[in-house]
């Protein structure tokens, strides 16, 4: 048995029996990946950056944006307990029966559930470990919080990439100051984002950084489900979904039509 088998195959196990799988089981398949079974695994490329931007965790831990892992250790935690099955599911012995199974989208029912506050903290998170990366895109073209809460202005981003064919990946891509963490910002406003989200262009980027980028997590921050149409056109072509719900806030009803809308493959 090789050593990606190996390593996988503890995973596999660990989720049957209904634990996660450890760091560094997820770091064993990862290496293996990388410096294994060479004839059957594709390496893939590192994201290239447009420029890099720096990025103030204490200023967003201050602002209640990132966990800080002192000031609260067991959110922090709670923030691993999704990480883990991500991962899993993205290099684990499931990941061939997923198709993109390293894209991975962070959706609500509707606003205000906490869906960017985990999509940025499961980002952080994810660029901690030292064998994968992690590149968070801010799909939620209407409300482009991430892009502003990382002060990012007047950069290209996803719109401009979708609506303008010149633009190349490496053009809206940044780099942070957060090693193994970029970012893909949502670009300028633009009044046809549903039609842009649901165009083959949108459909030819999703395969090209499933493609070239296999080593890394591609987490988008999207818009909330039941509020635009974007989150349901986006959940078709990633391979997976988080939906975040907030607790004793959000009614049932609307969770239940945020996954009917969502549809059967979930």
């Amino acid at each position: 048995m090789s050593k990606l088998q190996t390593a996988i195959q503890k995973i596999s196990e660990s989720s049957r029996d209904g634990s996660l799988p450890s760091s560094r089981e997820i770091r064993e398949a990862m290496a293996a990946k990388r410096n294994g079974d060479r004839n059957q695994i594709t390496t893939g490329e590192t994201l290239q950056v447009s420029r890099s931007i720096d990025i103030d965790i204490a200023s967003l831990a201050e602002a209640g944006i990132a966990v800080a892992a002192e000031d609260n250790p067991a959110l922090r935690g709670e923030i691993r307990r999704i990480k883990w099955p991500v991962l899993a599911n993205a290099f684990g012995d499931q990941s061939e029966l997923i198709p993109r199974s390293s894209l991975v989208m962070v959706a609500s029912a509707t606003s205000g559930e906490g869906k960017t506050f985990t999509a940025i903290n499961l980002a952080l998170s994810i660029a901690a470990e030292r064998d994968v990366e992690v590149l968070l895109v801010d799909a939620d073209i209407a409300k482009p919080n991430v892009s502003k809460l990382f002060n990012v202005r007047d950069e290209p981003g996803l719109t401009d990439f979708l609506s303008n064919s010149e633009f190349k990946i490496e053009d809206i891509v940044l780099g942070t100051s957060i090693e193994g963490l970029k970012l893909l910002p949502a670009g300028h406003a633009n009044p046809l984002a549903s039609e842009l989200i649901a165009s083959n262009r949108m459909v030819s980027l999703v395969e090209e950084l499933d493609a070239r980028f296999p080593n890394t997590i591609i987490l988008f921050d999207t818009s909330p489900i039941l509020q635009t149409n974007e989150s349901q056109v986006l959940s078709g072509l990633v391979g997976q979904v988080l939906l975040v719900v907030a607790a004793n806030k959000t009614p049932r009803p609307a969770v239940q039509e945020a996954l009917s809308v969502l549809g059967d493959d979930l």
